[in-house]
């Protein structure tokens, strides 16, 4: 009788075993959002023309985000600094938008006719507001439904995804360091000393200098980025997954220019502006 009841046993271990093994379930594995993959994946959408559109997967986490006491050419509408926790992984691109893929989706080129505009495709794309970066997700989340490239979810990154994918697990003024010199942020960020300085009065082709640790170009430097939330004071508290103001005049921006100071390039630097406005220094980075 003992026998026959520990052969009942290991036969309901086995079954339970092939199971588990046939339907890949593990009780610590995290399903990866539809079309993401894993952290550090990369993945290609192709735009009309066959032109590709790369992003990243960022892993979720939480952060400190904000300056931090002490950080060197800050600015108060920067505190409090606090801790942001962001629950699910997400994708970003791996370069700012640029003029090639605008115009695939698009088939316009609202930087012709402007001065200070690079004429490469691969460049980013400029004199594009809030506004017009919106109109530009509704079409291409249209293609994506058309093509069936995955969910048809892109979006502009909140602040707090945006500035949580740029420090990449840093703390530091910068991605690379603190920089208090501002000399090697030249291999990192085209800014005024690096663009103006050599009369290049322009943004510069995506992905010339380095990436930070999550493997994203230019977050720093060469075009301020939109974001989708209101500009609005910070939350004093711990949140998670914050959208920003429900309502509000200006849009954030971030990440500093080529036409601009070493310190607009700091990870914690913050602005807005109307949804209407363009520059020779505005695009914008998708998420999804």
């Amino acid at each position: 009788m003992g026998i026959l009841c520990f052969s009942i046993i290991l036969f309901f271990l086995f079954a339970i075993t092939v199971i588990v093994a046939v339907s890949g379930y593990s009780g610590c594995s995290k399903e990866p959002a539809e079309g993401e993959g894993e952290p550090g994946d990369e993945t290609t959408i192709m735009l009309p023309g066959n032109v590709p559109l790369v992003l990243l997967v960022i892993p979720a986490g939480s952060f400190m985000m904000g300056r931090y006491a002490g950080d060197q050419d800050s600015y108060d509408w920067e505190d409090p600094q606090h801790q942001v926790t962001l629950s699910q992984d997400f994708s970003l691109c791996k370069y700012e938008l640029t003029k090639g893929q605008w115009q695939a989706v698009m088939g316009t080129t609202p930087w012709s006719g402007h001065s200070y505009v690079l004429d490469d495709l691969d460049s980013p794309a400029v004199y594009v507001s809030w506004n017009d970066a919106q109109s530009f997700i509704t079409a291409l989340n249209a293609h994506i439904t058309r093509t069936g490239q995955g969910s048809a979810t892109f979006r502009l990154p909140s602040e707090a995804e945006w500035e949580y994918a740029c420090r990449a697990g840093t703390t530091t003024r910068f991605y690379w360091g603190d920089d208090p010199g501002y000399t090697p942020i030249d291999d990192y960020a085209w800014w005024y000393d690096n663009a103006l300085d050599v009369n290049e009065y322009y943004a510069h082709v995506v992905g010339l200098k380095l990436p930070n640790a999550f493997g994203l170009y230019d977050m720093s430097g060469n075009v301020w980025e939109w974001c989708e939330d209101w500009y609005g004071a910070y939350s004093s508290g711990s949140v998670s997954n914050p959208e920003g103001p429900g309502r509000g005049s200006y849009r954030v921006f971030r990440g500093g220019s080529w036409y601009g100071y070493g310190y607009y390039c700091r990870s914690a630097r913050r602005n807005g502006t109307y949804p209407t406005y363009t520059s020779n220094s505005f695009g914008f980075r998708l998420a999804r």
